[in-house]
């Protein structure tokens, strides 16, 4: 049976939410097949020649021949000129229309005719007032109909006047006023003398302070004239000269003139009108007749020789040459072409790839972070495009920031990452702009050192010491090109300039991009690291106060486990301050943790063993709301639930199987952490230093023999448990973590320790150890065969009781 519509759009969308668009392989093909085509779509049209041919370098090529004849295609900006100027001098197309002054008078005299009829009417309508003074109600109402009538009528003409401009009007058409004009009918008279003058001269369309042009093109009927712009009048001087004219006639204060005004400026309308469509029309004939080129190559006609200088001529050549292949390839040509540029692209990306499904199988596995590394390659690719398509007679080609990509990626991940993406971009850049090598080794070294600059990053303002790296990278590279092809001082030197606004930008668009992508692929990097370091952080400055002891206990983890993470190559900051925070979930039962008890009686006498488990349990679920709450990043809650993985809560397990009865139950799940096991290096050695530390702590009289068997018994217990199995340490990484933590422990202890020799108890125990330990993974690489020396009992559990 069929399924209808909104089934098979219910079994879409459940597909779709079951997909992991972050781990799903689709999504990484998505991810990189739109950076293939984007990049594709930059890269310039027609075939690149494979050598750069900047004016004033030297021809790097054998000697070029023409296979076929093309013509010599002007540069863009000389064309672009030329078409500039040729619109330029086309004048501006107007029309005469004289039906528009015969227009326009006549309405001027519909308007005098109604103007005539209302003050007739109200004139009548006074007379009748004066004259028959009737008290009835009737009479009241007509005149108070026909005063109504009298002022709607004034409200629908088209020209609105006052009260004494309608006085002045009135006694005109009763023949009251005085000389010049006595009456309605000289009134319309003159104002329809004046205005025919105008539109005799001609009104134009358009205010002379757009025209750029002295000329105008008038047209008359079929007949054009060249007629001098400063012969017409536009609307506002009309509009100035009638009222000037006005005021030769009236006393500017005599209401006739306020009237006069507003009755001729309803009438004066352009008559010379913009043929908008026409003047268009001759631009673009005047464009399509400047000629695109100015000579031509013929078939086997040498283009250049080798090692000849590039001269602006020369590069006319070669730009048309390219262009003409490019022409002539045709739609199939154009498609391989295309292929060819996303094969070109695919490779470079497929090696940058390789190195991520190697080497970084982590960031491989994340869709999320691969898109942002996508984005950061995305950026320099576009403005070498921009650089490419703007066609500036100047080296722009240094303005590519590839130095603020590199930074990014260094920053955001690591260098190592970033030096691989350093070259993949160059590569790509190069492309886009004609096969230049020049930028792809300017690029590659500037944007390297700039990896450099920020690999160990301990505050943002460090960015800026960048700019100095970039900049001599950039100028160094740019003086060997120069000197190799005997370019000017000049040249270089402006190449150079160009080099130190991309040093001085780069820092500073790295800046402003890193607090906005920070945020939102909620990336941590290592200034967020260092920032959550300060103890002034409101967690960090809780914990100082509610648990003292665990907060000295965390600091003391941090410098192991910061030791430890140098020793091996890991992550030092985020090390060293995932010690800080590991412990936050203490802040809520301080008094429960034996560091935090100062001598004090112990809370977990009164309690059974489980009940006293739960408490010990409750502080990771406690520290993850925390964290949470004050939004901590993922990677320093990970150290929360892992610093304890899944080891168990030995001494109140002991207990509880020492006070079982037959009725009890003891199940040893209940009595452990309920994980996950570390999944990093830097998890795992907090595990580690969280153990060492409490242990050492707790040695009544320490020396260096009990604290090399201390370190050594529990690597050796956590390695047997199996709660480093699913981190990344080796037998090498746990031989350096346990010097390094010996070292530490030294240093912290070192007013304490009985050296060898001090004691014959020390000195027999002094014997037995070697004086190096003995390398994980050489004498024993099995479970279980670890050195002799064993961890003292229940040392962890002991201190959280």
């Amino acid at each position: 049976m069929s399924m209808s519509f909104k089934e098979i759009f219910k079994q879409v969308g459940e597909s779709i939410r079951s997909l992991d668009f972050n781990t799903s392989i689709g999504v990484k093909i998505g991810i990189f097949l739109v950076v293939v085509i984007l990049t594709v779509l930059m890269f310039p049209k027609g075939e690149s020649i494979e050598f750069d041919y900047r004016i004033g370098s030297i021809w790097g090529g054998e000697e070029l021949i023409a296979p076929f004849s093309f013509p010599i295609f002007k540069e863009e900006r000389q064309y672009e000129r030329e078409v500039q100027e040729a619109v330029r001098a086309v004048r501006p197309v107007f029309q005469r229309d004289d039906k528009i002054a015969d227009k326009q008078i006549d309405s001027l005299r519909v308007l005098f005719g109604q103007i005539k009829a209302t003050v007739d009417f109200e004139l009548e309508y006074r007379e009748r007032r004066e004259t028959n003074r009737r008290d009835d109600d009737d009479y009241r109402a007509r005149l108070e109909r026909d005063s109504l009538l009298v002022e709607d009528i004034k409200g629908d003409l088209m020209v609105q006047f006052s009260s004494a401009e309608w006085e002045a009007l009135k006694r005109m058409r009763e023949g009251l006023t005085d000389f010049p004009v006595r009456s309605l009918q000289e009134l319309r008279t003159t104002i329809e003398s004046i205005l025919r003058g105008y539109y005799r001269t001609g009104i134009l369309s358009k205010s002379k302070q757009e025209l750029v042009h002295d000329e105008l093109a008038v047209r008359r009927n079929a007949d054009e004239v060249m007629t001098p712009v400063h012969r017409f009048n536009d609307v506002s001087e009309v509009n100035t000269a009638f009222e000037n004219a006005l005021a030769g006639i009236f006393d500017m204060n005599d209401p006739r003139f306020e009237a006069s005004l507003k009755i001729g400026s309803m009438f004066i309308v352009p008559n010379i009108i913009f043929n908008e469509e026409e003047t268009e029309r001759l631009r673009q004939i005047a464009r399509d007749d400047v000629p695109r080129t100015i000579d031509i190559v013929l078939e086997n006609e040498r283009i250049i020789s080798r090692h000849e200088r590039i001269t602006e001529d020369v590069k006319l050549r070669l730009d048309s040459f390219r262009r003409a292949k490019a022409e002539r390839g045709g739609v199939i040509n154009l498609w391989l072409q295309y292929f060819g540029k996303g094969l070109h692209v695919s490779i470079i990306l497929l090696l940058y790839a390789v190195y991520f499904f190697s080497f970084r199988k982590k960031i491989f596995n994340d869709n999320a972070k691969l898109a942002l590394i996508a984005l950061i390659i995305l950026l320099p690719v576009f403005l070498a495009y921009l650089t490419h398509a703007m066609n500036i007679d100047a080296p722009v080609e240094y303005l590519i920031l590839v130095p603020a990509a590199s930074m990014l990626l260094t920053i955001m991940f690591d260098s190592r990452l970033a030096f691989y993406g350093t070259v993949t971009i160059a590569l790509l850049v190069g492309g886009i702009r004609g096969n230049d090598y020049t930028i792809m080794l300017v690029s590659v070294i500037g944007g390297a050192l700039a990896a450099y600059t920020v690999r160990d990053i301990k505050h943002r303002t460090q960015i800026f010491r960048s700019m100095v790296f970039i900049f001599l990278g950039y100028s160094i590279t740019i003086i060997a090109l120069g000197l190799e092809r005997f370019e000017t001082t000049m040249a270089v030197m402006y190449e150079i300039m160009f080099a130190g606004a991309n040093a001085l930008f780069s820092p500073i668009l790295t800046f402003g991009l890193l607090i906005f992508l920070e945020r939102a692929w909620k990336i941590t990097t290592d200034l967020t690291l260092l920032e959550l370091s300060d103890f002034n952080h409101p967690l960090l400055k809780e914990l100082s106060q509610k648990a003292p002891g665990t907060f000295h206990h965390s600091l003391v983890m941090g410098s192991l486990a910061e030791n430890a993470a140098e020793a091996i190559g890991a992550n030092t900051i985020l090390a060293r301050v995932g010690a800080y925070y590991h412990d936050i979930g203490k802040t809520e039962k301080p008094e429960y943790f034996i560091e935090n008890q100062m001598g004090f009686k112990n809370r977990h006498d009164k309690l059974t063993p489980r009940m006293s488990s739960l408490i010990l349990i409750s502080h990771v679920k406690d520290g993850l709301e925390l964290g949470k709450k004050h939004n901590l990043p993922k990677e320093i809650l990970e150290f929360i639930p892992m610093h304890h993985g899944t080891t168990l809560i030995s001494y109140f397990y002991n207990r509880a199987l020492e006070n079982k009865t037959d009725k009890d139950v003891i199940n040893e799940n209940d009595y452990r952490y309920p994980g996950p096991k570390p999944q990093t290096k830097e998890t795992g050695i907090v595990m580690l230093a969280d153990a060492v530390e409490a242990a050492t702590r707790s040695i009544d009289d320490p020396s260096i023999a009990k604290l090399k068997a201390t370190i050594d018994g529990i690597i050796k217990s956590r390695f047997e448990e199996g709660e480093l199995d699913e981190c990344e340490l080796t037998f090498k990484d746990l031989n350096f973590i346990r010097e390094a933590f010996f070292k530490v422990l030294v240093g912290i202890h070192h007013q304490r320790i009985k050296y060898p020799g001090q004691g014959a108890k020390d000195a027999e125990a002094d014997k037995e150890i070697k004086e190096e330990f003995q390398p994980l993974g050489e004498d024993y690489s099995e479970k279980g065969a670890m050195p002799p020396e064993e961890t003292p009992s229940g040392s962890v559990d002991d201190r959280e009781k």
